[in-house]
C-alpha cells in the first residue's frame, strides 16, 4: 500500500477551494449550526476563523451582526471575498496566534468551526489560550470538529478527543455551556460532527 501525500491545510485547501466552495453554500447556516441560534447576540462584533467560503460569515452578516472572516487559504480567501456581502471584513490569518489580532476590541462571538482538526497536538492549547483572549466578558465561542478519514492526506487532519478538546479549553478559562453531535449537513455519511459552545469563567 503506497503511502498518503503529505503536506499542510492551507495548501491542501488553496487545492480544493473552487471544488469545495460551491458544495459548502449549498447549505445554509442554520442548516449546518442548528444550535447556535440561541447563542447567538443580537448585535456586536463576530469573529468567523477559518471561513472558507464564506457561507457562515454572510449567514451571521445577515443577521446584523459585524463579521471578521479569517481565512488563511488564498484561494478561499478570494472566493469568500467575491461573494462577499455588507458587515464582513475579510483577513489572512490562522491559528494558533492570530497574529494580525494584537490589540482590538473583544468579540462577540467567535466561531471555529471545521478548524482544530487541521491543528496538530502542539497548537492545540495555544489556539484556545488565542481564542479565549480575543473573546469578550459575555461571549461564546462555538467550536465544531469531526473525526480526520482514512483517504485524507498525512499531515493535514489530526484527531482530537473530547477529553483533550475541553482540557485545552478549561485551561484557557473557558467553561463548555452546550454540547451536541449531527451529520453532516453535506449528506457526507462518514462525517459525523461535534459541537461545543464555551463561555468564558474567569472574568
Amino acid at each position: 500500500m503506497g503511502s498518503r501525500p503529505s503536506f499542510d491545510s492551507v495548501t491542501y485547501y488553496d487545492r480544493l477551494a473552487a471544488d469545495l466552495a460551491p458544495r459548502y453554500d449549498a447549505v445554509t447556516f442554520d442548516l449546518v449550526h442548528p444550535n447556535l441560534a440561541q447563542h447567538l447576540p443580537t448585535d456586536g462584533r463576530v469573529l468567523d476563523i477559518g471561513a472558507g467560503s464564506g457561507r457562515d460569515a454572510r449567514g451571521l452578516a445577515a443577521r446584523g451582526l459585524q463579521v471578521t472572516a479569517v481565512e488563511p487559504s488564498t484561494a478561499f480567501r478570494r472566493l469568500g471575498a467575491a461573494h462577499s456581502v455588507r458587515g464582513i471584513t475579510w483577513i489572512d490569518d490562522r491559528l494558533p496566534k492570530l497574529a494580525r489580532f494584537g490589540k482590538v476590541p473583544p468579540f462577540d462571538f467567535i466561531l471555529c468551526s471545521a478548524v482544530l482538526m487541521v491543528l496538530d497536538d502542539s497548537d492545540f492549547r495555544d489556539s484556545f489560550q488565542t481564542m479565549a483572549r480575543l473573546l469578550a466578558e459575555h461571549g461564546r465561542l462555538a467550536v465544531d470538529i469531526r473525526d480526520p478519514m482514512s483517504s485524507e492526506p498525512i499531515g493535514v487532519f489530526h484527531a482530537h478527543s473530547d477529553a483533550q478538546i475541553l482540557e485545552a479549553a478549561a485551561a484557557a478559562g473557558l467553561a463548555c455551556i452546550d454540547y451536541s453531535e449531527r451529520n453532516d449537513a453535506l449528506g457526507r455519511p462518514e462525517y459525523r460532527w461535534r459541537s461545543y459552545v464555551f463561555a468564558d469563567t474567569t472574568r
